[in-house]
């Protein structure tokens, strides 16, 4: 999986710079589709909090990009899911890196319990809001499940975050 997702987080950080933007709407989207069951667990909340640490290669301290996470679902809780989900949308589109956003939505959902239909729900909308058309948001979902391993959900997250050596 790392070999669709590091480049779609390349993408996205780029584009974001381009466009005046911090990465924080990835922390959103992460955020927004772990939250699409109501709730983050403990196991998701580690998973983001992994992924965002290895993938935007911060030197921040796991305490720091926890209150990131945290700080993006009190804003979610407050604004409501789908202001939040136009938002990001609206910034994906304007960084023209919709796509990108989408695969590493669709990365997250698949590394935590597999694509459920809440999750799938929420990447619909950020999709539709960003102007990418259905048949291409069944594409992404195709391309990205392609590269989750047999193994499943856990196998799927040992491929997205990067292993400490030794």
């Amino acid at each position: 999986m790392l070999q669709i997702i590091e480049p779609a987080i390349e993408e996205l950080c780029s584009a974001f710079e381009r466009g005046g933007y911090n990465p924080t709407p990835v922390v959103d989207l992460g955020v927004l589709v772990a939250n699409a069951d109501g709730k983050v667990d403990d196991g998701e909340r580690a998973l983001l909090r992994e992924v965002f640490q290895a993938l935007l290669e911060t030197k921040l301290s796991p305490n720091v990009v926890d209150a990131l996470i945290s700080a993006s679902l009190e804003v979610i809780r407050a604004a409501g899911t789908a202001p939040r989900e136009r938002l990001v949308a609206s910034i994906l589109q304007d960084c023209d890196a919709s796509e990108a956003g989408l695969r590493v939505a669709l990365a997250i959902a698949f590394a935590s319990e597999g694509l459920s239909a809440a999750e799938r729900g929420v990447i619909d909308r950020v999709a539709a809001a960003a102007g990418v058309p259905p048949a291409r948001v069944d594409e992404l979902v195709t391309e990205v499940k392609k590269h989750t391993d047999d193994g499943g959900p856990e196998s799927a997250r040992m491929s997205l975050v990067p292993q400490k050596k030794g």
